[in-house]
């Protein structure tokens, strides 16, 4: 990953401000040309634009710019009665509205922390309050205060001042809002904010089918009904109303038209519950500008009341916008919770599931149109959260998700499903070719390092693509062995898609991860056969039809049995001889491992029991059984270990369990193995050499017994490294008190090279392969062929 380097040159900053600085002097001093042209034949201005545009930038780029707009104050003054006994006073003035400009933005941003972006009605409420009342206020008492009245009287202290305010308020109320909704984008981008919630749509279902006498019905309403509907005619409707009462409030001032003013809170009103806050500003900043060019045509005797009428209109018309818009916003947030996570902001599954049918109905209309599912999940994600921690976690999510979305095109759909697994749908794919191109792409934009606390992480990702058209998925389908795609509905042709990129995914995680795999018909009829042997194996396991077999561990120096290790086995109707891989792997999988291997170490411990009552404690073999981390885990896998142990009457030393290097230095296996250790019971770790085992870890809990694994006795005795390891353990074991058992012994060339190593036990097919009880009591325990055994070795 590129770090920052400090002695690299920094990117110019200056240009954006310097950009913002002459737009806005431009804009300032062309919008009070403008106002001053328009009003110039009435004492006291009607309303007063700029003041709204330093709202606006002061709300964008912060208090910082209050500077500027002292700047522009002076040379408003300069410009407009430079030299003129006023002069003093206009600059006083000037500094003190970009004071309380910097202030009120100082308390909108960093006290109110109100969005720029005037979202709700928390907003809007402060922003009227402080930046259209409050703010004005003080300047308007500040400038009537500084025109040095001789004679001063409440009535002319009272008329200049709200004439000062009214102006400056309305200027405010009516330009800044539009600038600032029209800029949400910009805003948000210079602010680092989200996007606005905006209400989800979601595919819209199939209405029902009417009967006859329903659709009769619905073809008699009258055509127009419809039209009346149309959000277009609607506008129109507003828009003529609008121009309507403006007219008739404004169109003649000198013959006191003004009183029919309250006309105006009509379209108001009906624009800012149907059209919200947006659509309301607008709207008061047309109702405002006409209303200015109507009353400035003639001096007008009540220009304060005109403003006054005109700053109520703005201020109910706004908030009224705001509280529909409010609501909208509140209605659209919870649609969007619905449908969204709320950690990545993706999509959920329920949309998924939503966009995948909306998919599916397109490629029915069009003929060899395709779409693919992507299932993502990453590789070694627990690690960092354990790690880490979960933060450090939750912002990799983060990550993920916008390196996804960055990735794939606008247009395709990015979910997140649970945990660190993602999907992504690639709606209108020419076939499986284009998919697993964009799945390369994926896997390769994921696997580059991501910056978390501080710090890099790596984490890799496996894909599972799955292609579908109209019919179902493209070649093969999952429901095939189930009656076909005709007694498929329309909710499982999208579950199907996503099941078979599911599939597909686990493919690619058992084939070394960090790759993508395609649906294909192998892998759909691997994982049918999957299902139903868990089904079959649950049915074995709570009929206890599993059995166990036993292959002998000889001691190396007489050949006597020394011990057997005891192998699950199970034959099922349909299937015959189940492998135990395929079995043990489903139970792990599925949670039947626990019940499983209690059965498993009942049976052989009862068997080693029956041996020891027949032969006598010194003839009769230890009995290993094998046992994985998920048994170890549960508290009470000790106290029914035990008990067993009790029940069939077997002392603990008897038995040794067989375990996995990662199993045994398993935190969480702790408290088992101290406790089995504790009352005896023999801890053997099972193919040494190939874990995770560290001398640390033996030193904490050192086992009774290592079983080298077969890899290493396959080379003997040929391959010098092989026999060095061999050697090895032997020479590690002794001093710790632990026996060595070797696996794997096959030919006799092995076994008397572990004989000269010093090996004490082995175990292999030479030696004999896992057979029945009564064939271990025959061939091993009973004479003469026990002793014929003895005298052969």
């Amino acid at each position: 990953m590129v770090r920052n380097d400090p002695t690299q040159a920094r990117p110019v900053r200056w240009r954006r401000p310097v950009l913002v600085s002459l737009s806005y002097l431009a804009s300032w001093l062309g919008l009070d040309t403008v106002a001053t042209t328009l009003q110039a034949g009435q004492d006291v201005p009607l309303w007063y634009p700029p003041s709204g545009l330093d709202v606006v930038l002061l709300l964008v780029g912060g208090p910082r710019y209050a500077p500027l707009l002292l700047l522009t104050e002076l040379l408003h003054a300069a410009l407009a009665g430079g030299g003129s006994p006023d002069w003093p006073a206009a600059v006083a003035t000037g500094v003190v509205r970009a004071a309380v400009g910097a202030l009120v933005a100082y308390v909108l941003l960093r006290r109110a922390r109100i969005d720029p972006r005037l979202p709700g009605l928390r907003e809007v409420f402060w922003f009227l309050g402080l930046a259209a009342i409050a703010g004005p206020l003080l300047v308007a008492v500040t400038q009537v205060v500084q025109g040095g009245l001789v004679e001063p009287s409440w009535r002319s202290l009272h008329r200049d001042t709200l004439g000062s305010w009214a102006g400056s308020a309305l200027g405010v109320a009516t330009v800044a809002p539009v600038l600032l909704v029209a800029g949400r984008r910009v805003i948000g981008r210079w602010h680092g904010r989200p996007e606005l919630v905006r209400p989800v749509q979601l595919t819209p279902r199939r209405p029902e089918r009417l009967g006859q006498s329903g659709r009769h019905r619905l073809s008699r309403l009258p055509a127009f009904a419809d039209r009346l509907r149309d959000p277009r005619l609607e506008a129109a409707a507003q828009a003529a109303l609008l121009v309507t009462t403006v007219l008739a409030a404004y169109g003649d001032p000198a013959g006191g038209s003004s009183d029919l003013a309250y006309l105006v809170f009509v379209p108001v009103v009906w624009i800012a519950a149907r059209g919200g806050f947006a659509r309301v500003g607008v709207a008061l900043l047309v109702t405002t500008v006409a209303a200015v060019v109507l009353v400035a045509r003639d001096p007008v005797d009540d220009v304060l009341g005109v403003q006054l009428g005109l700053v109520v209109l703005t201020l109910v018309g706004l908030k009224l916008g705001a509280l529909v818009t409010g609501r909208q916003y509140h209605v659209a947030a919870v649609q969007h919770a619905a449908v969204h996570d709320p950690l990545t902001g993706l999509a959920n599954r329920m949309l998924l599931a939503d966009r995948l049918e909306a998919a599916r109905h397109r490629a029915e209309r069009r003929p060899g149109a395709r779409f693919a599912v992507l299932y993502c999940d990453l590789d070694g994600f627990k690690a960092v959260n354990d790690q880490l921690g979960h933060d450090a976690g939750d912002a990799l999510l983060i990550s993920v998700a916008r390196r996804l979305e960055a990735t794939v095109r606008p247009e395709d759909l990015v979910s997140r499903l649970g945990g660190d697994e993602m999907a992504v749908l690639l709606d209108g794919v020419s076939g499986p070719e284009e998919a697993a191109g964009v799945a390369d792409r994926l896997v390769a934009a994921l696997s580059e390092p991501y910056a978390v606390n501080g710090g890099e992480v790596v984490v890799t990702a496996s894909i599972g693509v799955a292609v579908a058209d109209r019919a179902g998925l493209a070649g093969p389908r999952l429901s095939a062995d189930r009656g076909g795609p005709a007694e498929r509905g329309a909710a499982g042709h999208a579950d199907e898609v996503l099941r078979a990129a599911d599939l597909a995914l686990q493919r690619a995680k058992q084939n070394g991860r960090q790759r993508y795999e395609v649906f294909s018909e192998p892998l759909r009829r691997q994982a049918w056969d999957q299902l139903g042997l868990r089904a079959a194996l649950r049915r074995a396991v709570a009929a206890g039809a599993v059995t166990v077999d036993y292959q002998p561990i000889v001691r190396v120096a007489d050949g006597h049995l020394a011990a057997v290790e005891a192998l699950a086995r199970w034959r099922d109707a349909d299937r015959g001889q189940v492998p135990p891989a395929e079995f043990i792997a489903a139970a792990e999988e599925t949670g039947l491992i626990h019940e499983l291997g209690m059965q498993v170490l009942e049976q052989a411990c009862r068997q080693c029991a029956a041996w020891h009552r027949s032969f006598g404690p010194s003839a009769a073999p230890r009995v290993a059984v094998n046992v994985s981390t998920r048994q170890l885990l549960p508290d009470a896998f000790a106290d029914r270990v035990l008990d067993v142990l009790d029940r069939v009457g077997l002392p603990a030393d008897v038995l040794e369990l067989e375990m996995t290097e990662s199993c045994a230095v398993e935190p969480g296996a702790r408290p088992a193995l101290q406790a089995l250790s504790a009352a005896g019971v023999r801890i053997a770790v099972d193919d040494f050499g190939t874990g995770y085992s560290s001398f640390a870890a033996l030193r904490e809990r050192t086992p009774h017994a290592f079983k080298l694994d077969r890899s290493f006795i396959a080379r003997l005795p040929e391959d010098r490294p092989a026999d060095a390891i061999v050697s090895a353990v032997l020479a590690l074991a002794e001093p710790l008190g632990a026996t060595v058992t070797a696996e794997g012994v096959e030919t006799e060339e092995q076994l008397h090279r572990l004989r000269e190593l010093g090996c004490g036990q082995v175990q292999g097919f030479l030696l004999g392969r896992p057979t029945s009880a009564a064939e271990i009591e025959r061939d091993w325990l009973r004479p003469p062929r026990s002793l014929a055994r003895a005298q052969e070795w």
